[in-house]
């Protein structure tokens, strides 16, 4: 008889494997930029990639990998106080993207590469915005929040590839109980 995990087991796992996962994409990515490409524009994260796939695969839970996600960068960039706050609330804001995944919608983010596409780079747009509407209350001006989208636009393609690849993988981009009661039923034919 194979030893089963209980399912809060298996979540903490899961969401612990991805946290790993961010920190060590976000820590490397931000580590590089800074050492080899500090004068550029622009920036790539992962953040918003795999913050949907947990959202998907643990709904709110995914809020850990939001912040996670913004607390990593920030310590490797040297942030100040003011900047862990506008990242980790800004970056809170892509929970919206949790409306897309109910219901019907939910569907089409396992029938639909499109649609998963899309509901990545919703969750990064609402991240960015999350951060610009932040900074404003900070005090900063449209300049600075238009600069939230414009320097990190190149994580846009980098979210669609995360979720492409993620989507053609078998229970990756699903919801994790859903997942487990299809894998115990293809077990039990």
């Amino acid at each position: 008889m194979k030893p089963h995990l209980e399912l809060w087991q298996y979540r903490l796992m899961d969401l612990f494997f991805f946290g790993v996962i961010l920190a060590l994409c976000e820590g490397v990515i931000n580590l590089a930029a800074s050492v080899w490409f500090p004068d550029q524009l622009y920036t790539v994260s992962a953040v918003a990639g795999v913050t949907a796939i947990v959202m998907v695969r643990w709904k709110g839970w995914a809020a850990v990998h939001a912040v996670l996600g913004a607390i990593v960068m920030c310590m490797v960039l040297g942030a100040t106080r003011e900047q862990y706050v506008i990242y980790a609330l800004g970056n809170l804001l892509g929970l919206i993207g949790l409306a897309l995944t109910a219901g019907r919608l939910r569907a089409k983010i396992y029938g639909s590469g499109l649609y998963a596409i899309f509901f990545g780079v919703a969750v990064l747009v609402l991240m960015q915005s999350g951060r610009a509407l932040v900074s404003l209350a900070f005090g900063y001006g449209i300049g600075d929040m238009i600069r939230f989208y414009t320097t990190d636009s190149l994580s846009a393609l980098f979210t669609a590839l995360i979720i492409w690849v993620a989507r053609r993988q078998d229970g990756l981009l699903e919801d994790q109980i859903g997942y487990i009661k299809r894998v115990q039923e293809e077990e039990d034919r």
